[in-house]
C-alpha cells in the first residue's frame, strides 16, 4: 500500500469541503442529475488518492463519470452502465484475492493505531 499523502482526518476535510463546494454549484444552478454524480465522485475519488489508494480513486472517478456520461449523452443504460459495474466489481475482486500480500506486523499495528485514531 502506498503512503498516504495527508492524514486521514485532512483528507477527510478536504474531500468534505470539495463535496459541499459542489453540492452548493448544482443547488445554485438547480441542474441536479446527471451532475450529482460528479459531485460525489470526485471528492470520494480525491480522498482515496489522497490516502495513498491510487487504483481505486482512478476506478472511483471511472465509475461515477461514467455514470455521467451515460447519463448526458443519452447513451443506452442498458449496456453501458451494468459494464462499468461489472468492471468495478471485478476489479476489486482481483485486488483483494491476488493484488495483496498478507500485510506485515509494523502495517497491521499501523493500521490498528489509524483505527484508534479515528474513534
Amino acid at each position: 500500500m502506498a503512503h498516504p499523502l495527508v492524514s486521514y482526518s485532512r483528507a477527510k476535510a478536504i474531500s468534505s469541503s470539495l463535496f459541499l463546494l459542489g453540492l452548493a454549484i448544482i443547488s445554485y444552478t438547480n441542474a441536479w442529475w446527471p451532475f450529482i454524480t460528479i459531485v460525489i465522485g470526485v471528492p470520494l475519488s480525491l480522498r482515496q488518492y489522497l490516502l495513498g489508494r491510487r487504483y481505486e480513486a482512478v476506478l472511483s472517478l471511472f465509475i461515477f463519470i461514467g455514470t455521467y456520461v451515460v447519463a448526458n449523452f443519452n447513451i443506452s443504460w442498458d449496456i453501458l452502465l451494468p459494464i462499468i459495474f461489472v468492471i468495478g466489481a471485478i476489479y476489486t475482486i482481483f485486488r483483494e484475492f491476488f493484488g495483496r500480500s498478507r500485510p506485515t506486523e509494523s502495517e497491521y499495528e499501523e493500521s490498528i493505531n489509524k483505527d484508534i485514531e479515528r474513534m
